[in-house]
């Protein structure tokens, strides 16, 4: 896929990173430069005695460098990939170096292993044993939750309601995040209302 400027713009995070980006898209800059198919690479001469190491997988796109900045993508990827899009015959066509190569490979199996691990999900969800089994640990969840709400409300009862006009707002939210966690959220909620009401 080629990519123009404007679209390789719009992924800096932010002005200054693109303009900085912009001033690293000089040939000159970049001691090493390469492309495959799948990636590019290049090797940008910074302030340190070794130069950052920079590579983009151009299936997403998605970047690597070894700078330390902590904006994504930095402006070496930015200016490496606008580097690319102006004069991609300046970076020579082969296969990646290792360092590109296991980044890619690692890129892949994680890829992979959450694919299959969102095929996992959708496969389990689908499968009615395990909805009746979901369905039955909700319920039961649901029973356990409301005989604690009623036991609470007989206790009230016991006490007498003007007995907990001057409880602190947590004697409710206790009850109120059992609620929840019986995924009643509903009742969750007319639970707190409760400590507003004198």
């Amino acid at each position: 896929m080629a990519w123009s400027e404007a679209q390789i713009a719009a992924l800096a995070p932010d002005a200054a990173s693109l303009k900085a980006g912009r001033s690293l898209a000089l040939p000159g800059k970049w001691p090493t430069l390469g492309a495959s198919e799948a990636a590019l690479w290049g090797e940008c001469q910074g302030s340190g005695a070794k130069p950052y190491r920079t590579q983009i997988d151009l299936r997403e796109p998605a970047f690597k460098c070894s700078c330390p900045s902590r904006k994504f993508p930095c402006k070496h990827g930015l200016g490496l990939f606008l580097l690319y899009a102006a004069q991609p015959e300046r970076l020579a066509v082969g296969e990646p170096p290792a360092w590109v190569q296991e980044w890619l490979i690692s890129r892949e199996a994680r890829g992979e292993a959450k694919e299959k691990k969102q095929q996992e999900k959708v496969q389990k969800a689908a499968d009615p044993v395990t909805q009746a089994k979901t369905l039955a640990k909700r319920e039961a969840r649901a029973e356990t939750g409301l005989a604690e709400l009623e036991q609470w409300l007989y206790d009230l009862m016991r006490r007498g309601l003007a007995s907990v006009r001057h409880e602190p707002y947590r004697f409710y939210d206790q009850v109120a995040a059992r609620m929840v966690d019986a995924q009643l959220p509903g009742l969750a909620r007319r639970v707190r209302a409760l400590a507003e009401i004198p």
